[in-house]
């Protein structure tokens, strides 16, 4: 047998140190769950630490208004399916900024249509409207209408549409359909493109979003917010009395539609009377967790649908045997609702919202100084465990406040609050924690997808 020998000759001191080098800014963690397993991260300094985190949360400026959208994961599958609107509108009255939030499950197709749908849908109608020439006591209601009316719409030409493509509504009819053609109508290939395609029709029915919307009028007097599912919004406003330094308070506007909400689950059960399954596990039919939102048509729809699709759609983002145990809760459907909850805030109204008489020192008369209006899908939310939702806001808020109180560096202009708000809740300045959320590399998802858009507000 021929042996070859290797000479392993010890490694030089310089040698040693660069191998140290390498690893130096490396470190694992348990990424607080507690068992065995270790994650690498790498840990970034200043300011190449703030660097990546705007590489990864894509700060941008539109106006007034601020926006971030972050999912550090890398792995296709976990992309983000968050989405976020900001615009501004020329109506015949003068400049709307729209600004919307829209988080996204199951799949993309879905709040990618919402997405690109709703604020086209609402500045159509809402300029209609206007060319009646309301009264200023009339617009509160008239807008309020505009912003329910189009999510409304939406959801449901998503499900008739869907419903559209079977030649039959009744579901023994419907039984008895041959499997190739449940597939023919479905669509036989998940690549097809077509818009009109089964496939595609279907995908935007199953899918679902929530939608969280604002709307600012052109004398920037009024403010109108429209909720489907569990995004917050809430505002920031400083408000002081003369010669005290300004005092943040936090407000949030909108009810959440999901299981956390002891009103949501009580409305499911009592339009479902002697469903136990229907609200299992404080989730709808014990598996979504928002109570309101576009999509989601198995959840709207006689169960019949739902054993089509699951049992006959080849597509990536549907998983039949998570799906299917599911269906035999669907007796009395729908169970998820579309209707949202819409707000109205008039903004000049003397005070700061949240700021009630004799709020400031001494029973002072608060001066308002500076406001902003903060949505955030729940991934914001999720990294304030254990919070209550005004908690959450108030942690918000006092963030934003620190950074518009904060002097104005030279040269750096006007700070992104958005991006200083997603700082602090991912570690603010704990460096390494704040590099561990960036960097770890785990090929599953860590974090929830998390978007904030902040305006200012007069």
């Amino acid at each position: 047998m021929d042996l070859r020998v290797i000479d392993l000759s010890p490694a030089s001191e310089s040698q040693q140190q660069r191998t140290l080098d390498e690893v130096k800014d490396f470190a694992t963690t348990d990424m607080d769950r507690g068992g065995p397993e270790r994650w690498t991260y790498r840990i970034l300094q200043e300011p190449e630490l703030a660097e990546e985190l705007k590489r990864l949360a894509g700060p941008r400026k539109v106006g007034g208004v601020d926006a971030v959208s972050l999912q550090p994961c890398k792995t296709w599958h976990y992309r983000s399916q968050d989405r976020y609107r900001v615009e501004e509108w020329s109506l015949p009255d003068g400049t709307w900024t729209y600004a919307a939030v829209f988080d996204g499950h199951m799949n993309h197709d879905t709040v990618d249509h919402i997405s690109a749908a709703l604020g086209p849908y609402v500045r159509d109608a809402l300029a209609a409207a206007l060319r009646s020439r309301p009264t200023s006591t009339a617009l509160p209601a008239l807008v309020s209408d505009v912003l329910k009316r189009a999510l409304v719409h939406l959801d449901g030409a998503l499900v008739s549409e869907f419903l559209a493509l079977f030649p039959s509504r009744d579901p023994a009819a419907l039984r008895k359909l041959e499997p190739a053609r449940v597939k023919q109508i479905l669509g036989s290939a998940p690549g097809a493109a077509s818009p009109k395609s089964g496939h595609h029709t279907t995908a935007r029915a199953f899918g679902g979003t929530t939608a969280l919307v604002s709307l600012v009028d052109p004398t920037r007097s009024q403010l109108w917010v429209a909720n489907v599912g569990d995004s917050t919004a809430s505002t920031a406003a400083s408000a002081s009395a003369a010669g005290t330094p300004p005092r943040w308070r936090a407000t949030v506007l909108n009810s959440i539609h999901n299981g956390s909400n002891p009103g949501e689950l009580e409305r499911i059960r009592v339009e479902h009377a002697g469903e136990a399954g229907c609200t299992w596990n404080d989730r709808v039919l014990g598996f979504l967790a928002p109570t309101r939102a576009l999509g989601d048509a198995w959840l709207k729809l006689p169960a019949v649908y739902a054993e089509l699709v699951f049992k006959h759609l080849d597509a990536d983002w549907l998983s039949a045997e998570v799906m299917e145990p599911h269906v035999p809760r669907i007796r009395t459907p729908p169970y998820l609702s579309s209707n949202p909850d819409v707000y109205h805030v008039p903004l000049r109204d003397g005070r700061a919202p949240g700021a009630g008489a004799g709020a400031g020192r001494g029973g002072a008369t608060p001066n308002p100084q500076e406001r902003v209006l903060i949505l955030c899908s729940d991934g914001l939310s999720d990294l304030y465990d254990g919070y209550s939702h005004q908690e959450m806001a108030a942690e918000w808020v006092q963030a934003v406040g620190q950074e518009l109180d904060a002097p104005a560096r030279p040269g750096s202009g006007r700070p992104h609050l958005a991006l200083a708000l997603l700082r602090e809740a991912i570690g603010g300045s704990d460096t390494q924690l704040v590099s561990r959320n960036l960097t770890v590399e785990m090929e599953e998802r860590w974090m929830d997808d998390t978007t904030i858009v902040i305006q200012r507000l007069p």
